[in-house]
């Protein structure tokens, strides 16, 4: 047993922050969301080549495993996007949290040890941030609904692949989406020839900053806390994403999006304020593993 490494939480909360940025910048961006994916993690995979140390990755099953979810995750939450309203394509990776507490339930057999107030805060806020807008299409709904299990997938595993090295691994699951996303999505070359130097100033930001950063800030936190207590910490970029759209853009939330906001930053809250000892706060490494 040992307890959660507050360093842990602040990586994993800062590439949250990371993450957020993504709401106002792809809002300037004028290519395809597909070509957007490919280019910001072909970008990202660059930047993150000093750090990649091929001799401290492990070529196992948790490594592959990792690969696989993360290029689901980028890829299920693009093609979600253009079938269904964008808060069930954002909001549904986030229920992750759900086969995160599952998984640990059915591992350790103590379900009475999870701290279910804070999940059910947070699963209520996003209910009502995700019901805010139209239904979309069953298949979109149905591929928004297979982010959480990617994502609660990505997360666990990247506990195990990263351990040797977090960056590493973020740089070579960004260079395998990238070349993956390019394969489905041979257009992506065409696009990026006839776009602006601007357009690729902000793609620029997208793959240093907002998913270079973001994931290799998060893969660092997960090597310190438990995947259930990352997939809590991520819901900020929900938070601060609609933050910065309004701050910038002067784009407004409705009020039952903000109202669900409210509901998501109290169980965050709740969750913090855990005693040592309880829920999330001790852990063991292999009773987070899938």
């Amino acid at each position: 047993m040992k307890f959660i490494d507050k360093h842990g939480w602040i990586l994993v909360f800062l590439g949250a922050v990371c993450w957020s940025l993504n709401s106002p910048l792809v809002k300037y961006m004028t290519a395809s969301a597909m070509t957007i994916c490919c280019l910001r993690a072909l970008i990202a995979g660059i930047a993150l080549l000093p750090f990649l140390r091929p001799s401290r990755l492990k070529p196992d099953r948790w490594t592959a495993v990792y690969l696989l979810a993360f290029a689901g995750v980028c890829i299920t939450v693009i093609a979600s996007l253009s079938m269904t309203d964008a808060a069930i394509a954002v909001g549904m990776q986030y229920t992750a949290l759900i086969w995160l507490t599952l998984t640990a339930v059915l591992r350790t057999r103590r379900f009475s040890g999870q701290p279910w107030g804070p999940v059910i805060l947070i699963l209520g806020g996003l209910l009502l941030f995700m019901s805010s807008g139209s239904s979309g299409s069953l298949a979109g709904n149905l591929i928004a609904a297979s982010e959480g299990i990617l994502f609660a997938v990505m997360t666990a595993s990247g506990k195990r692949a990263g351990q040797e090295n977090a960056l590493g691994l973020t740089c070579i699951a960004n260079l395998f989406t990238g070349a993956l996303v390019l394969l489905i999505h041979p257009q992506t070359a065409g696009e990026a020839l006839s776009m602006a130097p601007s357009q690729w100033g902000l793609l620029l930001v997208l793959g240093v900053v907002q998913v270079a950063m973001g994931y290799g800030l998060y893969n660092l936190g997960l090597q310190y806390v438990s995947p259930q207590r990352a997939s809590i910490l991520a819901l900020w970029e929900m938070i601060l994403g609609p933050v910065w759209v309004a701050l910038f853009l002067h784009e407004y939330s409705s009020g039952m999006v903000i109202a669900g906001f409210l509901l998501i930053l109290g169980g965050i809250c709740l969750n913090a304020l855990r005693p040592p000892g309880k829920g999330y706060i001790l852990v063991k490494p292999d009773d987070m593993a899938l």
